[in-house]
């Protein structure tokens, strides 16, 4: 497939493109499987019935970027260029075993060959579409950590941020990978603040620690109907100092009360029930809270 120099510049972009709502990846596992073409390329190409051809583009952009100057040095009966296309062909095909594999022997024949350095980052791409999120974000960080200024380096990061991402679980069960997400995400902020992907890291970012504020909330209410009120009120505390801007502070202050009152801290009782009711006069919390402010 040939493609003009400006083709490839314009679909080259795409991986920087990101569609306006990310949280189409927020469903479960098995409708999030494609992200890289459901969330990165805009949906008017989508519509447009030649995503194969554009996608194609895209990748190869990828490789005219990164090795415009570079010689296909055949070595043996296949070199560098011939496997990088190959791959990018599988990959496209959705045969990502072989795709994996054409990537895999350019990396090991090839390593100097500036095409290596784009089998990297595909081999991440692969393992990401297979649902292999670990091996995807051992890629991806190997890329970053190997070429941090390579133009693709925030959107490896970001990908690495994606692979945790797609592995959290609901707020009743670990959430080891809800963390490595969030420390991911923060320090792309950092890393790359001028980045067009800045934007829907924050919103992840928000996302993930509503989903911790959550898990500790679930905790909370669990020590809280086993009548285990100091268990309880230790990790509403932690919500309040920890997650104070996610949503959850009037219902935390109303059980943190209601805790103090079964407690017997009649002062601490009200003080918390009547910082909840000239805090959040709106929320639904309030009408409870003033009837537990009788009970003090």
């Amino acid at each position: 497939m040939i493609h003009s120099e400006a083709e490839l510049r314009n679909v080259g972009r795409l991986r920087n493109s990101l569609k306006d709502s990310i949280f189409s990846s927020l469903l479960p596992r098995r409708l999030r499987r494609h992200f890289l073409v459901e969330v990165l390329i805009p949906d008017g190409l989508l519509r447009g019935g030649s995503l194969k051809s554009l996608f194609l583009a895209f990748l190869f952009a990828a490789a005219v970027a990164g090795c415009g100057g570079a010689k296909n040095e055949v070595q043996g009966d296949r070199g560098p260029r011939e496997l990088y296309e190959t791959g990018v062909k599988a990959y496209i095909d959705q045969k990502y075993n072989a795709a994996e594999a054409n990537f895999k022997a350019l990396m090991e024949n090839h390593p100097l060959s500036p095409y290596a350095v784009e089998a990297q980052l595909m081999l991440g791409d692969v393992a990401y579409a297979m649902d292999n999120y670990d091996d995807a974000s051992s890629y991806y960080t190997d890329f970053v950590a190997l070429h941090p200024v390579h133009p693709m380096a925030p959107y490896a990061l970001f990908q690495k941020g994606m692979s945790y991402f797609q592995e959290i679980l609901s707020a009743d069960r670990d959430q080891t990978n809800t963390k490595k997400a969030l420390f991911v995400f923060q320090d792309f902020l950092v890393a790359y603040p001028e980045s067009p992907y800045v934007v829907k890291s924050k919103e992840l970012i928000g996302f993930l620690r509503r989903r911790l504020a959550d898990r500790e909330f679930y905790i909370a209410k669990y020590y809280f109907k086993g009548k285990n009120y100091k268990g309880a009120l230790a990790r509403l505390r932690n919500i309040l100092k920890d997650y104070p801007d996610v949503g959850l502070t009037d219902k935390t202050l109303y059980f943190v009360g209601v805790s103090y009152v079964e407690l017997g801290e009649k002062r601490l009782a009200r003080e918390t029930l009547m910082d909840l009711i000239s805090k959040f006069p709106n929320s639904p919390f309030v009408k409870d809270a003033r009837e537990k402010l009788e009970e003090v």
